[in-house]
């Protein structure tokens, strides 16, 4: 008898427990880190009438902070900084391939929301969408063999995500996550030349609860 109230006052006592982690409102900060996987980038030059070159990116890494607020237990609004670089693999004009070296990076100011899909579990799925400004800097451009054939460049422009994760809360100050994230830019103009750039990310973080 006294090892079943025992155990009945245990989970009582856990229940407790997941109801704050689960529901947990207020300030959080959050780091992440993972893997950015660059979409091709057209480029275009207006200038140069049917001048068109693709390139492509190795994957590269990935790395944000934030710290925002979570209300009424389902949505979290914060302001996050996030940072990706990615090499340069190869480059195609008029469908003739050609390696490059070269890299792409960019540092993002965000303000992303969240909706939280909180449940009696441990694992909240949740869905994310966010804007801001980001600087991306193209780097070191240069065709082996051949030598340098542009010079760096950057711009600043209006930036985006979208993407969808999953937490989960170990306990009631400490969240780890796993989340899903499209990134992309309004297009990039160095000198005369229009470049695409975006990519699809993967990350894994934790946030604590202040």
């Amino acid at each position: 008898m006294k090892k079943q109230i025992l155990t009945i006052a245990c989970c009582a006592a856990l229940l407790s427990v997941s109801s704050i982690a689960y529901s947990a409102e207020g300030l959080y900060m959050s780091g992440n880190v993972g893997l950015a996987i660059a979409n091709d980038s057209d480029v275009t030059d207006p200038a140069l009438s049917g001048f068109e070159m693709n390139f492509e990116s190795d994957s590269g890494v990935a790395f944000s902070g934030a710290i925002g607020n979570s209300f009424s237990n389902y949505v979290r609004l914060e302001a996050e900084i996030a940072y990706q670089k990615n090499d340069m693999d190869k480059a195609s004009i008029l469908g003739f391939g050609f390696p490059i070296n070269g890299d792409t990076s960019s540092t993002a100011l965000l303000f992303n929301g969240y909706f939280d899909f909180v449940n009696k579990s441990a694992f909240t799925p949740y869905i994310s969408g966010g804007m801001g400004f980001a600087n991306v800097d193209i780097s070191d451009t240069s065709i082996p063999g051949f030598g340098p054939f542009t010079s760096s460049g950057d711009d600043t422009v209006f930036a985006y995500q979208f993407g969808v994760g999953l937490g989960y809360a170990v306990n009631d100050k400490v969240t780890l996550d796993l989340k899903y994230r499209y990134f992309g830019t309004a297009d990039l103009e160095i000198d005369t030349t229009e470049v695409e750039y975006s990519s699809h990310n993967i990350y894994a973080g934790i946030r604590f609860n202040l």
